[in-house]
């Protein structure tokens, strides 16, 4: 089986499973085995000098005296010449120690899973083994932002010196997902181009496309574009979804048909009403354990959505987000867990917290 792929399902040695160059697999392999050589001399050493009697050392002997039964029988087989190590236990653990340290902390600066939570656990995709040449993604980009009071769409000011809507662009292209269908106004396209341009070849086939009067029929001119099983819809405004999130989502999307991103609500939701003089009254408090907020990717099979689109233009139906339409086919949509991270950047006090959000994953502005 693939390297990787085993070293994610941490096995008694992740780190080494994980490796996929055979050479530093090679060099990591000699660093743990000369930390358990030095770790089990000393462990020889502090059992000599527990049971064997100063007087049974004999220099001239090739071996070290020692009992023939009890715990200092692993001095035996220990080379005088090494006997040198006798006095510093302590530091030749020490040293075994520094090396495993050495190795362990290798790999997770290289982003290899060492301890991960339960959570991180359950939903870890194989990075390097996955493959998502079964999805295309819609990047929809062709909002206005009214509430953000800018003088351009809110989806390229810039956040950390890139657009908004080019952090979403950056996970995707790191997804390995087979075609990005981007809808923006012409005018903005460039934006996108030359971005790309800086990074040279791409994986996926990158289109473009209009946008449309509502979400849904820019939606649809994204499908369009799209050759492939799984559509997974994003909004440009959403800049910081990570890696992560998309490959849970894609992978219950394959799962149940659909799925999208979300969080449990933290607020209590009160629904309203019009009151006598049509102010805003409550008519009732829905059971906050019950209560999602959705997010975007929104993940679902090409076909299930393109009949959802069907059904909504035979009933005129309109929708703020794209699995509901598929739950007016009665058809079931997984609800995967996201990160409350992954914001709509729709205020100036937004693009506050995206920032600091940012700067504590380490993000590096471009020059």
């Amino acid at each position: 089986q693939d390297w990787a792929q085993l070293g994610n399902r941490n096995l008694i040695i992740p780190p080494f499973t994980a490796m996929r160059n055979p050479i530093m697999c090679f060099v990591h392999l000699l660093v743990f085995a000369l930390a358990l050589y030095f770790m089990l001399e000393s462990a020889a050493d502090m059992a000599f000098s527990f049971t064997a009697a100063p007087t049974t050392l004999k220099p001239t002997s090739t071996t070290l005296a020692a009992p023939a039964s009890g715990p200092a029988w692993i001095c035996a087989s220990i080379p005088q010449k090494f006997s040198h190590t006798r006095g510093m236990p302590r530091t030749a653990a020490l040293v075994g120690w520094a090396a495993v340290w050495f190795g362990l902390s290798r790999h997770v600066s290289k982003g290899v899973p060492g301890r991960r939570s339960a959570r991180q656990v359950k939903h870890t995709v194989s990075m390097a083994s996955a493959s998502n040449q079964d999805v295309g993604v819609i990047l929809l980009s062709g909002g206005v932002g009214k509430r953000m009071g800018a003088k351009i769409p809110k989806q390229y000011l810039k956040l950390l010196n890139l657009e908004i809507v080019l952090h979403s662009l950056d996970t995707f292209l790191d997804c390995d997902v087979a075609e990005i269908a981007i809808v923006c106004a012409e005018e903005w396209q460039g934006v996108f181009k030359d971005h790309l341009a800086k990074k040279g070849e791409v994986k996926p086939v990158i289109k473009f496309t209009g946008g449309g009067k509502e979400r849904q029929d820019s939606v649809q001119n994204g499908l369009a574009e799209l050759t492939v099983d799984y559509a997974a819809v994003h909004d440009g405004a959403r800049p910081l979804v990570t890696k992560e999130e998309v490959e849970k989502v894609l992978a219950d999307a394959r799962k149940y048909g659909a799925a999208l991103l979300a969080v449990q609500t933290k607020a209590t939701i009160k629904q309203a009403s019009s009151g006598p003089d049509g102010e805003p009254m409550v008519a009732a408090t829905p059971n906050r354990k019950t209560m999602w907020e959705a997010h975007t990717p929104q993940v679902i099979r090409a076909d299930l959505l393109r009949r959802s689109f069907k059904n909504a233009m035979e009933n005129n139906l309109e929708v703020t987000d794209d699995v509901s339409l598929v739950e007016s086919l009665g058809e079931p949509v997984k609800l995967t867990e996201g990160e409350y991270t992954n914001i709509k950047v729709t205020t100036p006090e937004d693009m506050s917290v995206a920032e600091t959000i940012l700067k504590e994953r380490g993000f590096v502005p471009p020059a």
